[in-house]
């Protein structure tokens, strides 16, 4: 069977309510929707009968004793299961019961227990996001992440479960409304001052998305059901307008990270989704839209690894709660593909969920269209902005792929990380980044570069002298070379900048090339320094693999030979527990740190040259 030609259509996100009985028949039984259901019971299996919500002393564990996580797991876990509560109230429809002991005939008193409670709790924010800290302050709007999605949470529920909660209590729905205009939509349409929202800020961050989105995605909810936020929706489009302009780089990238990239465009699409093709057409810039709807794609390295520098991870998904509806938005075969074939159902979030199963029914027509493989990614790709090179080869082993990063240490989300670089084999990973550790409260102060990971010392970078890398945009690269010929693409990086003064370090230059001899491809980092006569110089690197010695003095990485430049005048490999470190990934497995230490000769030169290549056979 001919697959049939793609074609995009346009689309307005409208959520099903409850009594559209053939939707959710359908979404309870139709295999389409097996793995929704499946991340639903994952959700409910948490469920107990009152909701767990947070104390005083929950509240203050952020500035007592750097515990963020037990807010941050209220939000984003006891949320999710708060979301899936209501999600199975559509599957079971108004009065009906489950089969399974929790009810019989009649309301859900398990789901009016759980929503009663977080319409009334202190506060939606979470503790590392509070003023000082402190204990919610009564009366006083916080508007941060999590409090602007409850607001797009509850909005999208009420439309959605209004048929169910009017069955439940003559005053819910309305509390509702009153709940989220005091908190939320009443001071933001107000024109509260919050820190996300400055539009004389030059940069902006995924907060702005993943707010401003949330309060868009609320107001047309409640317009939807005649309770029009005309200030608020206002400021909120002009916001996402601003975080398209603002957030990313002159050419669309993102330097916070593919993680952040989904989570700000996925609310700010969220709120953009509610909205008629011409309504999204006047609020924002499409063109602009589709070149920053393009960084995965240009990003991608293999399966589902994506350059990711600063806080991000390696590892990167296609969320099916918006990259479908993105896709469609900007016609792009791309994001269509991806979410076909890499798409995720994961979700925490009632407004999420709802358009996940949106998702599913975006791609199900399109399951046998004529997407097509993905064109062959180029040999060498720029990015311009940051500074980051993405080469690869084909070997007899798989696609050997290397990238380097230069920038500034001043990014969102920042690392100090100038001269980084990253080596893998298809989708095996060799060389490493880090990503970012599970986050304490002083991860975003002055204790930053004390975690490995955000530190020069947790990537492939050198100590001049024993000194790090320096954070600031005063730390910053600049390309001195850049070739994308296929037989030998090149970049050079003058890096001097990343080093305080009293390194002594007069240059720094970093080149990445691809050489290519016959059947034979090698990576090459070339490493000059311009110092002080006898500087010490540690080169390290990270593997994921246990490194070994051969018999020619070479390190194995796996299947990669690693050529370090002689003499060395000393060689240390150590472990390193990525638990120890708080690290996100990586967590099955032991880190390895290689170090290298070399001196400078009388005129204070050094030059190495680090080569790899993938063994044969």
């Amino acid at each position: 069977m001919q697959a049939t030609p793609l074609v995009f259509k346009a689309r307005r996100f409208v959520p099903h309510d409850i009594t559209d009985r053939g939707y959710w028949n359908a979404v309870a039984r139709e295999g389409r929707y097996a793995a929704f259901r499946d991340m639903i019971e994952t959700h409910l299996r948490r469920a107990t009968p009152t909701p767990p919500m947070p104390w005083a002393s929950d509240f203050l564990a952020a500035r007592r004793s750097n515990d963020r996580a037990r807010l941050d797991n209220h939000w984003r876990v006891t949320r999710g299961t708060f979301s899936a509560l209501a999600i199975r109230r559509c599957l079971l429809g108004i009065e009906t019961a489950d089969g399974a002991g929790h009810e019989t005939l009649g309301p859900d008193d398990r789901l009016l227990d759980w929503l009663f409670a977080f319409l009334n709790e202190a506060t939606w924010s979470v503790s590392a996001n509070l003023p000082d800290m402190d204990l919610p302050a009564s009366g006083k709007p916080a508007l941060d992440l999590a409090s602007c999605d409850m607001a797009a949470l509850l909005a999208e529920m009420r439309q959605t479960l209004k048929p169910w909660m009017d069955t439940v209590s003559r005053t819910l729905a309305d509390s509702i409304i009153t709940e989220i205009d005091r908190r939320i939509l009443g001071p933001y349409g107000q024109g509260l001052k919050v820190r996300w929202d400055n539009p004389d800020d030059p940069r902006s961050t995924n907060w702005e998305g993943v707010c401003a989105g949330s309060i868009l995605a609320a107001c047309e909810a409640l317009a939807a059901q005649g309770l029009p936020r005309p200030e608020a929706r206002r400021r909120a489009i002009a916001s996402l307008r601003h975080y398209v302009d603002r957030a990313f780089t002159r050419h669309g990238e993102c330097d916070e990270g593919l993680v952040y990239w989904n989570y700000g465009m996925g609310f700010a699409s969220m709120g953009w989704g509610r909205l008629s093709v011409e309504e999204l057409a006047a609020a924002v810039d499409m063109k602009r839209l589709a070149e920053v709807a393009e960084y995965p794609r240009r990003v991608h390295l293999a399966g589902d690894l994506f350059y990711s520098g600063n806080d991000s991870p390696l590892r990167g998904q296609a969320s099916l709660f918006f990259v479908p509806w993105l896709a469609h938005a900007v016609q792009s075969p791309w994001l269509l593909g991806w979410a076909r074939d890499q798409g995720v159902s994961g979700a925490w979030h009632f407004s999420e969920m709802l358009r996940v199963l949106d998702g599913i029914d975006i791609l199900t027509p399109n399951a046998a269209s004529k997407i097509g493989p993905p064109a062959p990614a180029a040999t060498a790709t720029l990015l311009e902005d940051q500074q980051v090179a993405i080469m690869r080869a084909a070997t007899a082993q798989g696609e050997l792929i290397a990238c380097l990063t230069g920038g500034s240490n001043d990014e969102r989300h920042n690392h100090n990380d100038l001269g980084h670089f990253v080596v893998m084999l298809g989708d095996k990973v060799i060389v490493p980044d880090l990503g970012a550790p599970h986050y304490t409260v002083d991860f975003f102060g002055p204790k930053r570069y004390e975690y490995l990971s955000a530190s020069s010392r947790g990537h492939c970078c050198p100590l001049i002298n024993g000194y790090e890398q320096r954070a600031g945009a005063e730390a910053a690269a600049k390309v001195v070379t850049w070739s994308a010929e296929a037989t030998g693409p090149k970049l050079v990086l003058d890096l001097t900048a990343a080093y305080p003064a009293e390194a002594g370090l007069r240059l720094w230059t970093r080149g990445l090339e691809l050489q290519k001899d016959g059947d034979r491809v090698r990576i090459v980092i070339a490493d000059e320094f311009h110092c002080q006569g006898g500087t010490k110089i540690t080169h390290v690197l990270w593997s994921l693999e246990k490194p070994r010695m051969d018999q020619q003095s070479q390190l194995l990485l796996g299947p990669v030979v690693c050529k370090l430049a002689q003499p060395v005048e000393a060689l240390r490999i150590g472990e390193v527990d990525p638990r120890a470190h708080r690290l996100r990934q990586w967590t099955d497995r032991m880190l390895h740190q290689i170090e290298a230490d070399y001196r400078a000769d009388d005129r204070g030169v050094l030059r190495v040259q680090t080569v790899m290549e993938v063994t044969m056979g």
